[in-house]
């Protein structure tokens, strides 16, 4: 029998890629800000802003989409204003962290469509 033991191969270590992966992750951020909101969204909003009669299951699935649509405005809403929106960014972070219990889900998604909106309207949107 043999005493050999197998050597992994080795190769250098990587170079640091830190400054080329922010490039990329702002090219990316910029271009899902170019593509923007989906109709839905915009739906979402002018069935709330309208003040519709809206049942418990649309008011949660609007709820959804706005907190979907929250974390995306939240990472392109700055390459698209002229100044770092840090109100309405927050404004809309604590809106993505709420759950609401039926009854409050109107108010909710009704506070979320003004935030949604007002941060739109920032970005030339709106």
């Amino acid at each position: 029998m043999s005493n050999a033991t197998a050597a992994w191969p080795t190769s250098p270590p990587l170079p640091p890629r830190e400054p080329e992966l922010h490039r990329i992750i702002n090219a990316l951020t910029r271009s899902l800000a170019e593509d923007g909101l989906s109709d839905s969204v915009y739906d979402a909003l002018n069935d709330v802003l309208d003040a519709k009669d809206l049942t418990p299951g649309q008011l949660m699935q609007i709820g959804n989409k706005f907190r979907s649509a929250a974390r995306q405005l939240v990472h392109t809403a700055p390459h698209q204003t002229t100044f770092y929106p840090a109100d309405e960014i927050a404004r809309l972070t604590a809106l993505h962290e709420e759950r609401p219990d039926p009854d409050g889900a109107l108010s909710y998604v009704r506070r979320f469509a003004v935030a949604i909106s007002a941060l739109l309207d920032l970005m030339g949107d709106g």
